[in-house]
């Protein structure tokens, strides 16, 4: 692990290093996890916002989002190499800039009915990026969102429910 990172919410086991956040927390605070070696991330329910950088650089493989998130703030897991999938709960209406940029290895986003805004550049350079569903609520989408990303809008796999 990081020698950097000092946190009673990382633990090891004998399959890598997992971070346990407790159900008092209610918001993953700025660069609070900023480059951690850990695979899995499992958030409580009362999570409601994940803030700037928190997970930034981190190899963090798989991590389960709370229905209560509301919130992903700027850089919230830029460059997260490892990252693959990503589901973002019914609750969530804003991502912020950058939030995915550099995810090399995403290919699917699942996005629910309720996000309203995308910032400027969030999934830039995912360059494996193979599927993404929009909701109609998106009533602001941010400048160069998909830059650098295989997508063909004219084409499948993008849509707008």
């Amino acid at each position: 692990m990081d020698s950097n990172i000092k946190s009673p919410y990382i633990i090891s086991s004998g399959d890598g290093y997992h971070i346990v956040i407790p159900t008092n927390i209610t918001t993953i605070e700025e660069c609070g996890f900023l480059g951690a070696d850990v695979e899995t991330v499992i958030l409580p329910e009362n999570i409601t916002a994940i803030g700037r950088g928190a997970f930034m650089g981190s190899r963090v493989k798989n991590i389960v989002l709370p229905d209560s998130l509301t919130k992903i703030a700027e850089d919230a897991f830029c460059a997260c190499v490892n990252l693959q999938k990503i589901y973002l709960p019914a609750k969530l209406t804003a991502i912020g800039a950058r939030a995915f940029m550099g995810c090399d290895n995403l290919e699917t986003v699942e996005i629910t009915s309720n996000l309203q805004i995308i910032g400027d550049e969030a999934f830039a350079f995912c360059r494996r990026l193979k599927s993404i569903t929009l909701p109609d609520k998106v009533k602001k989408m941010g400048e160069k969102v998909f830059l650098g990303c295989p997508l063909n809008f004219d084409l499948e796999p993008y849509s707008c429910t």
